[in-house]
């Protein structure tokens, strides 16, 4: 069967149903990996009473909407980041599908885009844990970016793009020149990490999946988003990290790291890794498009 042959309308439906069920998936890992539990055990329970999760409220999205933000066995607070990563992981899956398998060159077989697009979709998925484990923890679990990485490089061969050869480079060059000029050497010559260990494993795994010049553009465009961000911190006042070393997070007192990862942005000190995840996104769905346009800009 061709992939031209199913309906936009049934992919995206199915795209939109398979990315909101594993984004359930996301919101476990990002809230238990931080914490160094297990994702299989215990299974779903409350952060609040410890109380086990019903199946009928643990529904993506609808679940907290009819629950209305509120845990239906002691009342605590869910936050909203748990349909807001189930929406987005939604929305991702139905664009890279769209991408892969709506939009797939004639004769392309549906068997090979739905690899691709499943592929592609938990290359997105890492993403997005290790972005909201950056924002509350300053940090990227290995859990997320080494298995990514080997799985990118792995799928290379029977993938469209980049190629054997532009990921192992891409890979390798991005991991090695962040670790060894913005890890160590900003290290030795200022005294701190311009970047943490972490970014460049999640280079690493941008790298192996998007090639050299997915994981140049990331980097590229993740340091300008970056700044941009930085700028307006700088100018609204406000505070990029937490100043306390305990925090309360989904109801548990946390200790956080006194030495998380971040990079330096004169004295602040902001996560790196959305940048890099959102650039990397960027590149993943519209990557011709933006180069075609800023290159367009350059033209006399």
């Amino acid at each position: 069967m061709l992939a031209a042959e199913v309906a936009r309308w049934f992919v995206w439906l199915v795209a939109f149903a398979w990315g909101a069920a594993w984004g359930s998936f996301f919101n476990v890992a990002i809230y238990r990996w931080p914490r160094g539990m297990s994702v299989v055990r215990p299974p779903s329970h409350c952060p609040g009473c410890g109380a086990a999760i019903r199946a009928w409220n643990n529904v993506p999205i609808l679940g907290w909407l009819f629950l209305r933000g509120k845990a239906s066995c002691c009342g605590g607070a869910i936050s909203p980041r748990y349909p807001l990563v189930e929406l987005v992981a939604a929305v991702l899956c139905v664009a890279i599908a769209e991408l892969w398998i709506v939009r797939a060159a004639p004769g392309t077989l549906l068997l090979h885009a739905t690899i691709e697009t499943v592929l592609y979709f938990v290359f997105a998925g890492g993403l997005l844990i290790a972005t909201f484990v950056d924002l509350e923890w300053m940090e990227i679990p290995d859990e997320v970016s080494l298995p990514c990485a080997a799985l990118g490089l792995l799928s290379a061969p029977f993938r469209t793009e980049p190629g054997l050869w532009s990921a192992a480079v891409g890979a390798g060059a991005a991991y090695l020149v962040v670790q060894l000029v913005f890890v160590w050497g900003y290290e030795h010559v200022a005294g701190r990490r311009g970047m943490g260990e972490g970014d460049s494993k999640l280079l690493l795994m941008i790298g192996a999946f998007l090639g050299w010049k997915g994981a140049l553009f990331s980097v590229v465009a993740g340091s300008l988003q970056g700044l941009v961000f930085a700028a307006f911190a700088l100018v609204t006042g406000r505070r990029l990290t937490p100043e306390i070393d305990e925090r309360i997070i989904d109801g548990d007192v946390i200790e956080a790291p006194q030495e998380p990862d971040g990079s330096h942005v004169g004295q602040l000190k902001l996560p790196f890794g959305p940048f890099l995840a959102l650039a990397a996104l960027e590149y993943l769905l519209a990557g011709d498009a933006i180069l075609a346009w800023y290159f367009d800009l350059l033209q006399p």
